[in-house]
């Protein structure tokens, strides 16, 4: 059995020889999966240094506490480790079971994250209205796993909230449609259209979720989950049944990790370091970044640096900090943000797409937007196909269906105009 400090380290040599994997080949890249894959040494990087910094009979123990606090954060962060490092599962704990439903400072409940079965549906049902709603963001994302699809409604409820809203001006005004964010796993069939967005239904069956949207619109998947993200959650027939289930008092915070004491030269290779994995994990959250970030290259200037890190800490004295301050420098030259260059006419994977719809909420003005990021013919010899990316703000109109999905597609760029046949229209306004 390897020590828990080697173990440390080589899950992020892991993690950074599957971010390179994917980044290798646009056709592959999963935004997903390699932001999920940088968000561990959001705040781990440091833990890991401290753990290969400690004097020698500490480090494994340190190195232990930095595998628990990491996998302590959820039942996701838990399996992810486990599959970078499957010996893992035999030395972590089982994954904590989260409670769908917290309570805020006011002892109000608030909901998490379910999953979709029948009573859940019957639920949404009776606290919004779903034929008045309209679908506010549609995402597309094809992964490891399969297709996902995210879908955001915006909902009337049919409860009222015994207070209104306080305005900017200070004024009380009717609170906003409540957002139902869904996201879908296992995506066997879709269609939409940002045309035809309003009234949903939902059925659940053995085969898993259908949503219809409007009057063509559809989604299968095997898996659903929703969070109504409303502030006035409390107040509906699901949320008075949870306050009568939810135990008082807010789940205490995870104590963080106790660390040894960096020097300025360690601090900074760490630092450093941290800094790549966060600019790499925008890919995540800004999607319509994606192909300015130079991963490939983040990943080549990085490479082995668990084992780096290990090497440089076995060192003493001043050779020690010379080699932290040489890592530090290293990782402080990998390349900086390119760019987005733009989808060309030709074949194309698509890696990525959304809509969002124009809406005003909480006083503030949204602007329609359409984002695209596929993967395409590289002219260069660093891949064989890059990344390449548009948004288009306030898009006249916007269709794909799941065959837009299906591998290597021609996409034709007309003026103002991105499509592929009927599987995928967007157009510009004009």
């Amino acid at each position: 059995m390897r020590a828990p400090l080697e173990t440390f380290a080589g899950l992020l040599d892991r993690s950074v020889q599957e971010i390179a994997i994917m980044a290798a080949d646009a056709r592959v890249f999963d935004a997903s999966r390699v932001g999920a894959l940088a968000d561990i040494w959001d705040n781990n990087t440091f833990p890991l240094v401290s753990a290969a910094c400690a004097p020698r009979l500490d480090r494994n123990r340190q190195a232990r506490t930095g595998l628990l606090w990491m996998a302590g954060l959820g039942a996701a962060r838990r399996e992810l480790m486990v599959d970078l490092d499957p010996a893992l599962d035999r030395q972590l704990p089982a994954a904590a079971t989260g409670r769908p439903v917290h309570r805020d400072y006011q002892a109000r409940v608030f909901p998490g994250s379910f999953p979709v079965t029948t009573e859940i549906i019957t639920g949404l049902a009776t606290d919004y209205d779903l034929t008045d709603a309209s679908v506010r963001r549609f995402t597309v994302r094809p992964g490891r796993p399969g297709l996902q699809v995210e879908a955001t409604l915006a909902a009337p409820r049919r409860f009222v909230p015994s207070t209104g809203r306080v305005a900017r001006d200070g004024s009380r005004k009717p609170w906003p449609a409540a957002p139902l964010h869904f996201t879908f796993g296992g995506v066997t069939d879709l269609q939409f259209d940002a045309a035809d967005r309003h009234g949903v239904s939902l059925t659940f069956g053995d085969a898993g979720l259908a949503i219809a949207i409007g009057q063509q619109g559809t989604v299968q998947a095997t898996t659903a989950s929703v969070w109504p993200d409303d502030p006035r959650w409390y107040e509906s027939a699901a949320g008075r049944a949870a306050d009568l289930e939810t135990p008082h008092g807010r789940p205490d915070r995870r104590p963080a990790v106790v660390t040894s004491s960096l020097t300025s030269q360690q601090q900074a290779a760490a630092r450093a370091l941290t800094e790549l994995m966060l600019r790499i994990r925008l890919v995540s959250y800004y999607p319509e970044l994606t192909a300015t970030i130079p991963a490939q290259q983040i990943c080549r200037v990085t490479a082995g640096a668990g084992t780096a890190i290990l090497a440089a800490s076995d060192k003493h004295g001043p050779a020690r900090e010379h080699a932290f301050a040489e890592l530090a420098q290293h990782w402080r030259a990998a390349p900086k943000s390119t760019p987005p260059a733009p989808i060309p006419s030709g074949p194309a994977v698509l890696r990525y797409i959304r809509y969002d719809e124009p809406h005003a909420d909480y006083d503030v003005q949204h602007d329609g937007v359409a984002v695209l990021v596929a993967a395409v013919p590289d002219t260069g010899t660093a891949a064989p196909w890059r990344l390449a990316s548009e948004k288009l703000a306030q898009p006249a109109s916007f269709h794909v269906t799941m065959a837009a999905f299906d591998g290597i597609r021609g996409i034709r760029r007309d003026a103002g105009a991105l499509a592929m046949n009927d599987m995928l229209n967007i157009q510009e306004t004009p």
